[in-house]
């Protein structure tokens, strides 16, 4: 009776070291499920937005040829007798912002170098499909309507019967200050082409070169030979000064990598 009474106490004994064992773990997975251990929702749906949430792409850098670049940077080339205050009198140029005659104006030297006279030369004439053709150029497709502008001289009108602008031709002058706006720094991806000038002036009737447009800050004194032989010294000026001289910034974007369209212009001074 006795070994039979051990036996049971035995078997007793080893249930109740299961069931604690059992509790043990019971309480174990509960403190790990309440810290976000284990077969936490939390950290599932962390791994799914994880998941769901592409990882953004660094862009490549692209290579342009110093043609390439000097091409982007004429495309904006306002007309004026000497520096044009459209660029170096200005902060800041958001082309979206700018109204289609303001478009032209700021490329008015790509449009005027479409230009013709009449016979008598009474007149000027740009055909509306070359205006066209060189704003959606620069600042892309669906970018023109028909409208009159001014590239520094007198309106031009569209005539809708020939389907050209015409302005009254006697337009003129010259300039005894020059600048040299040199590239000295770009930065190029699929997307967007941002372009660095650096820029100075020279008084050619008082030899002083200048930093600011308004002519306030004066930097040294140069008195050439001849126009070339000025426009060069600038030049050279410039590059060997362009740590302390002012710069304007070009941005070009592109929705496929290879047509860039002007988007904004920005004068550090």
């Amino acid at each position: 009776m006795e070994e039979i009474q051990e036996k049971k106490k035995g078997k007793g004994s080893v249930i109740t070291i299961i069931l604690l064992v059992i509790i043990i773990l019971g309480l174990v997975c509960y403190i790990c499920y309440d810290k976000g251990m284990i077969f936490s929702k939390k950290a599932e749906k962390e791994t799914k937005t994880e998941e769901k949430t592409p990882k953004k792409e660094i862009e490549e850098n692209v290579t342009f040829s110093d043609s390439e670049l000097e091409k982007y940077v004429n495309y904006i080339s306002p007309s004026s007798y000497g520096p044009s205050e459209l660029l170096y009198n200005i902060d800041t140029v958001d082309a979206k912002s700018l109204s289609v005659s303001d478009k032209i104006k700021y490329i008015a030297g790509q449009v005027y170098s479409k230009h013709t006279s009449t016979s008598d030369y009474s007149y000027d004439i740009i055909s509306e499909a070359d205006v066209k053709s060189i704003l959606e150029e620069i600042y892309g497709p669906n970018t023109y309507e028909k409208t009159t502008f001014n590239l520094g001289c007198g309106d031009y009108t569209l005539n809708e019967n020939d389907k050209n602008y015409y302005s009254k031709t006697g337009c003129g002058g010259t300039t005894a200050t020059y600048t040299s706006n040199v590239i000295t720094g770009y930065k190029a991806t699929k997307s967007k082409l941002e372009i660095t000038t650096t820029y100075a002036f020279l008084d050619g009737e008082t030899n002083t070169i200048y930093k600011d447009y308004n002519k306030t800050i004066s930097l040294d004194t140069y008195a050439g030979e001849s126009a070339e032989e000025t426009t060069i010294y600038l030049d050279n000026y410039v590059k060997n000064n362009k740590n302390k001289l002012n710069t304007l910034v070009y941005t070009f974007e592109s929705t496929n990598g290879r047509n860039y369209y002007f988007t904004s212009l920005k004068n550090n001074r």
